[in-house]
């Protein structure tokens, strides 16, 4: 579906974990909800009159303003999130429905897009780049191809990045994951995402670092060496740089609310 996106807004991201005490909704929102279950599942009421729908990870649905829905987690639990947004030219052009679901076939894709998205949105990205990423996931819900999308392939390559940090030396490792040289993968980094690809692929290390250092009791030498840093003088120097303290004292501080 085509649809004008200049107005797309994005007014809200986040992550949680439905279960017995945490339901969803009942609800009814002005704007659309994209609810995206990454694990686990959940079982919605929507619309009027009510229609029953199942999802499990990794699927979602994107429901459209002034919709009742209601429901809960499938199990013990399910991790989700929901990204809320207006879109004029998108509701314009919508078939009289109350709601979208993606392709089977490119759920991963919109999965890794959305998760990329969230983690923008943990750091507070700029708003373009977090705009560009939803409109993408928005073409997996009306059935637009994303699987050669330039962007999707520079997700595809950060999210794989990402998972073998302990690998990864530099950016052509990072390049040569979707066949490219470091000097065109740079190019399209910069064309999808904006900014530099080397300071991303540092983003990328530090968020894992400060994951680890919250939730393992790894040795800073070990965290270093499973993101990437060849010295643990070199992680540290990088991590108080970036984020104002050492990674010690990162760990204490996250500890405080553990």
């Amino acid at each position: 579906m085509k649809f004008d996106d200049r107005h797309l807004k994005i007014l809200r991201q986040e992550t949680g974990r439905f279960d017995k005490r945490f339901r969803i909704g009942p609800a009814r929102w002005p704007h659309f909800d994209l609810l995206w279950i990454h694990e686990g599942a959940v079982r919605l009421s929507i619309g009027s009159p009510a229609e029953a729908l199942e999802l499990r990870a990794p699927d979602g649905i994107l429901i459209f303003p002034d919709v009742d829905f209601s429901g809960g987690a499938l199990g013990s639990f399910a991790e989700a999130s929901i990204s809320h947004f207006d879109c004029s030219g998108l509701a314009s052009a919508l078939p009289k429905s109350t709601f979208a679901r993606p392709t089977p076939q490119i759920a991963l894709h919109v999965q890794n897009l959305l998760r990329l998205s969230l983690i923008y949105a943990q750091r507070s990205t700029n708003i373009s780049v977090r705009t560009r990423l939803l409109r993408s996931v928005l073409d997996g819900f009306f059935e637009e191809q994303m699987n050669t999308n330039e962007l999707d392939r520079v997700v595809v390559a950060w999210r794989a990045a990402s998972e073998h940090l302990s690998g990864i030396r530099d950016l052509s490792d990072v390049a040569s994951i979707i066949g490219l040289s470091e000097s065109t993968f740079r190019s399209l980094h910069r064309q999808t995402l904006g900014g530099s690809a080397g300071k991303h692929l540092q983003e990328v290390r530090l968020l894992t670092a400060e994951k680890l250092l919250s939730t393992t009791g790894s040795s800073i030498s070990e965290i270093a060496r499973q993101v990437g840093y060849a010295h643990p003088e070199s992680f540290s120097a990088a991590f108080k740089a970036s984020r104002g303290q050492s990674p010690g004292r990162h760990r204490r501080w996250s500890k405080q609310f553990a």
